[in-house]
């Protein structure tokens, strides 16, 4: 008989062990395999417990720097070729296929970082590595003859590696033979994933292993490889991750975060790396996780960083191999084949963030912005939405982020933890309409007269123009300022519905915070200055035109929602330097009231001719890491 053991992974999160099967086999009539993991779950191992893999990472990365930019002067060229035929349509498809191979040549140091890891090879890395095995025991069959032999045949042999323990471990290939001294005392296997699971199109996970004792039957059992999750905010802050800065602006709000960091029990504090001069920490990878039950149910896993896609973001994101793969640390790296006329900010990750756990949903859910709610037109990668919709359990959840200028979620969603509310969590929203409305006030109370941006710090050239100096009345008067936040307003309450249909949010999850957003973004600027130069004519009157019809928006007050969430209470967010009443930030006032109500001091720091005039704030700027391997995702059922 050959007793097989399933595991199914259900879309809605849940898993669903489906009982025993059997299949007609001759021979023995009692299995021969048992799984020491529940669930039948095994890792995919890709972290560096024995460090081998970053001082070739550091080589790697180094080398890289000069053929890429050979490569990119080379592809920089044949555009130029391209853009000279006569048949452009031809020019077109050729392009196409040229950006493909440039890329695909861009990536090859980022292929053969990722191809340094414990599964990438076929020993066990020492002892540390040997906890990341998923065990499987031959059971004992104390009266086989001394003649007896057993072999062991995988399903899928690319997929997995295979031990046997005799003193150390050995690598289980088709010429491996048990003993019929082992058969009698049973013998110990281990299993490791040598990659995650990227489309179940392709592999769903499972791997069959089967014992056959030659005269005495066969036996099999069913494992399958644990997902990949991305962290909540609801899990324990453990480092902030941000750009190494050491002058101006951005090293004071970087010193005051520190500071805010460790009063909030931040056990890594504020960790700042080189990212080759990419100051969007959070844009570079997404912090995710994968484990399975170890000895005694304590999790046993290991973090895993998902590296963007995005090749803005490229250079930056190898710092996940060079400075912060390692013991219980892997890496991914996606390959993104790029599309005609894409928008590659939607695959900064920056754009993707995890809902908190929910009854459907108990370890979260991905949400993920691009171009309108089906993203069938410029984004996000679809590599990478497969990716994520291959774990089967955050099923992700399509949102509309066109109507901003950068495109990314975190732009106007933030989620908190609360203790004792509803969900143990909130949603931080921006409310466009309330921070029209609370220009209203300032006007009403006679001082729309005064700048917008009040308690600004002195500015020179080029951020007393790159940071809007005009009034409230001002900006109220200006149709294309104020149409800019009602668009803004109606795409966030339809993504807002989003959330209420699919996760079951009510008003009552909901922390709105005053928001405003400007079409005065740096394309308007870039623009605006190229039809400076222009003589009058058509030609301009259509440009002028054009400039005058952007509503896609981007922060004019600094973010509240584009913070960052700590531990016991404290959250990080940027100055708003709004209107001042009464000697107080009308937004900073409201904002920290909203806070308030839900447990949290915020503490604002300042980022404004930093991060804020480049278009990002201090959630852009700063990366996390969370206590998530403490979190045993396979007791959790929908």
């Amino acid at each position: 008989m050959l007793a097989r053991t399933l595991l199914l992974l259900s879309t809605s999160g849940a898993l669903v062990i489906g009982a025993p099967l059997a299949a007609a086999n001759a021979g023995t009539a009692s299995p021969l395999l048992r799984t020491d993991t529940p669930h039948g779950l095994f890792l995919a191992n890709l972290d560096d417990d024995a460090g081998r893999c970053q001082t070739p990472a550091k080589k790697i990365a180094a080398e890289a720097v000069d053929r890429e930019a050979a490569n990119d002067e080379a592809f920089q060229k044949r555009r130029e070729e391209l853009a000279k035929m006569p048949d452009q349509e031809e020019a077109q498809r050729l392009f196409e296929e040229l950006q493909r191979t440039h890329q695909k040549e861009q990536n090859l140091a980022d292929r053969e970082l990722a191809a340094c890891n414990d599964a990438a090879d076929t020993v066990v890395n020492g002892s540390q590595d040997a906890l990341d095995l998923a065990r499987i025991h031959t059971i004992p069959q104390p009266t086989v003859p001394k003649s007896a032999v057993g072999s062991l045949r995988i399903s899928q042999p690319d997929r997995v590696h295979l031990f046997i323990k005799r003193g150390t471990w050995e690598l289980v290939t088709p010429e491996t033979r048990l003993s019929a001294d082992e058969l009698r005392r049973g013998a110990e296997l281990g299993i490791e994933g040598r990659d995650i699971i990227r489309d179940t199109a392709q592999w769903d996970g499972s791997i069959d292993v089967t014992l056959t004792v030659a005269g005495g039957g066969a036996s099999t059992v069913t494992m399958h490889e644990a997902p990949v999750l991305t962290q909540l905010n609801t899990q324990k802050l453990q480092q902030v991750i941000t750009e190494k800065t050491t002058e101006g602006e951005g090293k004071q709000w970087r010193d005051d975060t520190a500071a805010v960091v460790k009063k909030a029990g931040v056990p890594g504090g504020l960790r700042q790396l080189n990212l080759s001069g990419d100051q969007w920490a959070q844009d570079i990878f997404e912090p995710a996780y994968t484990s399975i039950p170890g000895p005694g149910g304590k999790p046993q896993g290991m973090k895993l960083l998902i590296g963007s896609v995005n090749d803005d973001r490229r250079v930056a994101s190898r710092v996940i191999f060079t400075e912060l793969a390692g013991a219980d640390v892997g890496g991914v790296h996606v390959e993104h084949v790029p599309v005609p006329f894409e928008n590659s900010s939607y695959d900064s990750m920056g754009n993707l963030e995890t809902i908190p756990a929910t009854s459907s949903y108990p370890n979260g859910r991905v949400v993920i912005g691009g171009d309108g709610l089906d993203h069938t037109k410029t984004g996000p990668a679809p590599e990478m939405v497969t990716l994520l919709k291959s774990q089967g359990m955050q099923d992700p959840i399509a949102m509309d982020t066109s109507w901003l200028t950068i495109g990314h979620v975190d732009e106007f969603i933030q989620f908190v933890p609360v203790p004792g509310s509803r969900l143990g969590w909130k949603a931080v929203v921006a409310d466009p309409t309330a921070g029209l409305k609370l220009l209203g006030e300032v006007k009403k109370a006679g001082h729309g007269g005064d700048k917008l941006h009040g308690n600004q710090p002195p500015l020179e050239w080029p951020y007393d123009e790159r940071i809007d100096q005009r009034t409230t009345n001002e900006f109220l008067a200006d149709a294309q300022f104020v149409g800019t936040n009602e668009r803004a307003a109606d795409r966030i309450a339809a993504n807002v519905d989003v959330l209420r249909q699919k996760v079951g949010l009510t008003e009552a999850d909901l922390v709105r915070v005053p928001a405003l957003y400007t079409a005065r973004s740096l394309d308007y600027g870039m623009l605006e200055t190229s039809i400076r130069s222009m003589p009058d004519g058509p030609e301009k009157d259509a440009k002028v035109k054009e400039l005058n019809a952007m509503r896609d928006g981007v922060a004019e007050v600094p973010g509240t929602v584009n913070g960052l969430v700590l531990n016991a209470g404290h959250y990080i967010a940027p100055k708003p330097f709004g209107p001042v009443l009464g000697g107080k930030d009308v937004f900073a006032d409201a904002i920290s009231k909203a806070f308030r109500k839900i447990g949290y001091q915020v503490t604002y720091v300042n980022d404004l001719t930093s991060t804020h005039v480049s278009e990002g704030e201090i959630h852009c700027a700063t990366n996390t890491v969370r206590d998530s391997l403490t979190n045993r995702w396979w007791t959790k059922q929908s």
